[in-house]
């Protein structure tokens, strides 16, 4: 919040706030915010509801009288039964919201204008105004011989610009005809020009009687005896409807009765449109600029919550106790507006001091910050200028023995306090700053001239230094280090980086063979050109289509019929012969080449799935690799579009180190997977890091349980951990699939538990497609691709 006063820009914050107002009054006058205040005063008109007078009876023309009547206009001598029935109930007054401008037929007109007459002046009929198809406004009234026995009155209505209606004119203009609520209440005084009604008043609780029942002699007199009535239309094929703000929508006569009772209650409402929360906009504009920067965003959205529930309470109060109904929504907006430009504000201040920390961030790319030491990049960066001035360098990583529990048993703050201790140790013996290359191995630059002799003392020399206990926060802590060795050969120049991995290769022997440490040796140079050439081969074999597929039967233990294949890939190298996936999948995963390895693999199974004969699914199993480097989702999208494949054939196959992270991503990955049409199934369960937590949440289909759990069956232990995964994935609805089944016995105790999905060689092992039947078998079938 304080950015505005650091950059001396006052003013500029006051003239947002102006034009934040500014905008907001403007969408009130183009009616933007109509629709949410129609929804809110529909809420205050509920909250307020209050019953009728009682004293108004709606006879309606509903679709039963349609009905019994048969024909439409209806004679007016029906118009004079109805007249005369209700007058012999004892009705007050009697008003109809019908047109009789136009004569009918002589004799009926006669009739119903003896009923007007009998009727002695308690009745009236409507007049309204309309347009005619030339824009020419005219008045329909009642005929003259209808118009000297009962007077008229106004049944037009108004509209509010949003389709509602929630007013009718008090007199209608040019023959200053009355409205119905001023014939009916004449202590009504009616000042204004518009009579806005109350639809507090819950017109449901209106009395209503169909006009057939009138006729028929089937309505109690008291229900209209004294009673002021009006007669309309009811029905839906009579189109005489209106939208109001509470009940949806009303037949027009219902809306005269809501004038009427409006009037009957004193409760003409005042209606000041948007110019009161327009005020309160501005007063909150001002107590903005004046305190809001020195509340949190947190609690400047509490407020502008608080102060928005409280105008609201208010509107519901004036609406209830004075019949004033207001719109609030420019204030809500106002406040809402003001809580975002906080938001900017805060952006604003937290980039400005992201600037200033700036030349902080420029020293911890150099340093370890919880150590004092060198960090990595640094460390190479220095390592390869002296390299480039001097092709001489002699490397040694210590490895911190039992440092990662030490964190995990007493805490990061203990870990770190010894870090620090170590750097101070290792500086005070070689005279320079260390690097840290891990959480628990540093790095130095040994001194240029240093022999072998002195380097092999340089272990145990440790061992004493690093071996004595460290003292933080009243702990002992002992740790034990490990070294390897680097250094560069005559005539064999290195960068940091490759005399780095030499040294992290002979600390990585050290440590396998517990000798304490380890100097880099031809051999290991050896074992790592064989990693390179197994993956430069391995880049190659893509290139080269070295790679196929082969297919593992699926089984489904009730039917006992293949029911899907797992696809396995292998690798025929031309120099490197048959190589076992147990070697290039791990290269693959380390160097990232199993983004493209598990791309080919996708859409050559898809492709081949789509060519046989059978309708078989497509399953992928997915390294967790390639979801964190490559475009899963896109793969799978290309694959189909390519293969000509439907999603819903489509499933792919996971383990459980997706989830290591606890990736929020990863799962939004899954579920654009799920989204396609195609199935999630996890892979190789409960060898890795299985957790029920994650488990119910996962949008997984299927678990496949490992094989390690099924090829030792019958064993009371893997048999209550098998039980209790199938237990589990039924309870969470998930299918489950068995891997690994290889003796009939296996087969018969999974099918008693209730699994449904089987494989292994019991049921045949991995072959061509037409070696076990998918080209000519029609069964569906599912594939599961490991890349």
């Amino acid at each position: 919040m304080a950015v505005w006063r650091t950059a001396g820009s006052q003013i500029a914050r006051t003239a947002v706030v102006a034009l934040v107002i500014a905008a907001v009054a403007a969408g009130a006058n183009f009616g933007l915010f109509a629709p949410l205040d129609q929804a809110l005063a529909q809420f205050r008109f509920a909250g307020n509801s209050r019953p009728p007078s009682g004293e108004v009876l709606f006879v309606e023309i509903d679709a039963a009288s349609l009905e019994a009547i048969g024909v439409w206009p209806w004679p007016r001598r029906v118009h004079g039964e109805v007249l005369d029935a209700l007058m012999e109930m004892g009705a007050a007054e009697v008003v109809f919201d019908i047109d009789f401008s136009t004569a009918s037929n002589s004799a009926d007109d006669a009739l119903f204008e003896a009923a007007l007459a009998r009727a002695g002046g308690y009745a009236f009929l409507a007049a309204f105004q309309q347009f005619l198809a030339d824009g020419t406004l005219i008045v329909n009234e009642p005929l003259k011989r209808f118009a000297r026995h009962a007077s008229a009155v106004s049944v037009n209505v108004d509209g509010d610009g949003t389709g509602l209606t929630r007013s009718i004119p008090t007199v209608l203009a040019g023959p200053d005809l009355p409205s119905i609520p001023l014939a009916l209440v004449p202590t009504f005084g009616g000042e204004g020009a518009r009579i806005f009604i109350d639809y507090s008043i819950d017109l449901m609780q209106v009395p209503r009687i169909p006009v057939h029942r009138l006729l028929a002699g089937a309505v109690d007199p008291s229900l209209v005896a004294g009673r002021q009535v009006v007669i309309g239309a009811g029905a839906i094929e009579l189109r005489d409807f209106f939208r109001v703000p509470r009940f949806g929508v009303l037949p027009g006569p219902l809306v005269q009765i809501g004038a009427v009772e409006t009037a009957k209650a004193g409760r003409n409402l005042s209606v000041p449109g948007a110019w009161p929360a327009l005020a309160l906009a501005g007063v909150a504009g001002l107590l903005y600029l004046a305190f809001g920067a020195r509340l949190s965003l947190g609690r400047l959205a509490m407020v502008a919550v608080a102060a928005s529930l409280a105008i609201e309470l208010a509107a519901w109060a004036a609406l209830g106790q004075a019949a004033l109904l207001v719109e609030t929504l420019p204030f809500h907006a106002t406040a809402g507006a003001l809580v975002l430009l906080a938001l900017f504000e805060e952006r604003a201040r937290r980039w400005f001091e992201s600037r200033e920390q700036q030349a902080r961030l420029a020293w911890l790319a150099e340093h370890d910050v919880v150590s004092g030491a060198r960090s990595r990049h640094a460390f190479l960066a220095d390592l390869d200028r002296q390299l480039a001035v001097e092709p001489a360098a002699s490397l040694m990583l210590v490895h911190l023995g039992r440092l990662e529990a030490v964190n995990a048993s007493l805490g990061h703050e203990v870990a770190d306090a010894v870090a620090a201790q170590v750097v101070k140790r290792l500086g005070s013996l070689f005279k320079i700053l260390p690097a840290r290359i891990g959480g628990d191995v540093f790095a130095l630059n040994l001194p240029s001239g240093l022999d072998d002799a002195h380097r092999s003392l340089l272990p145990a020399r440790l061992r004493v230094m690093l071996g004595q206990p460290f003292e933080v926060a009243g702990h002992q802590v002992v740790i034990s280090p490990t070294c390897g060795f680097s250094e560069t050969s005559p005539g064999t120049p290195v960068g940091a980086a490759e005399l780095l991995r030499q040294a992290e290769v002979a600390l990585t022997t050290a440590r396998q063979r517990h000798t304490g440490s380890a100097v880099f040796a031809p051999a290991q140079a050896q074992r790592i050109a064989d990693r390179r050439r197994l993956d430069l081969a391995l880049r190659r074999a893509l290139d080269e289509n070295q790679f196929h597929l082969l297919f593992q039967p699926q089984m489904d233990l009730k039917s006992g019929a293949m029911v899907g294949v797992e696809a396995l890939v292998r690798w025929q190298s031309p120099e490197l012969g048959l190589v076992s996936p147990a070697d290039f999948i791990p290269v693959a995963e380390e160097t990232g080449v199993i983004v493209a390895l598990g791309d080919w693999v996708m859409r050559e199974a898809c492709r081949q799935a789509a060519e046989w004969a059978s309708t078989v699914n497509i399953s992928v199993n997915v390294s967790s690799i390639q979801f964190r480097l490559g475009n899963v989702v896109g793969t799978v999208k290309r694959a189909l579009a390519e293969s000509g494949l439907a999603p819903e054939r489509l499933d792919i196959e996971i383990t459980e180190s997706v989830f290591i992270d606890n990736d929020e991503t990863m799962r939004g990955t899954l579920e654009s997977l799920r989204a396609l049409g195609v199935t999630i199934a996890l892979d190789d369960f409960g060898t890795g890091y299985s957790s029920l937590s994650y488990l119910s949440k996962l949008p997984v289909d299927r678990i496949k349980i490992d094989q390690a759990f099924i090829r030792t069956l019958p064993d009371p232990h893997n048999e209550a951990i098998v039980e209790s995964i199938v237990l589990m994935a039924r309870r969470l609805e998930k299918t489950v699939v068995a891997e690994g089944v290889e003796t009939e016995e296996q087969r018969a105790y999974l099918a008693g538990i209730g699994v449904e999905l089987v494989q292994g060689y019991l049921f045949g092992r991995p072959g061509l497609p037409e070696a076990i039947g998918l080209v000519e078998r029609a069964e569906r079938s599912t594939i599961a691709v490991s890349a």
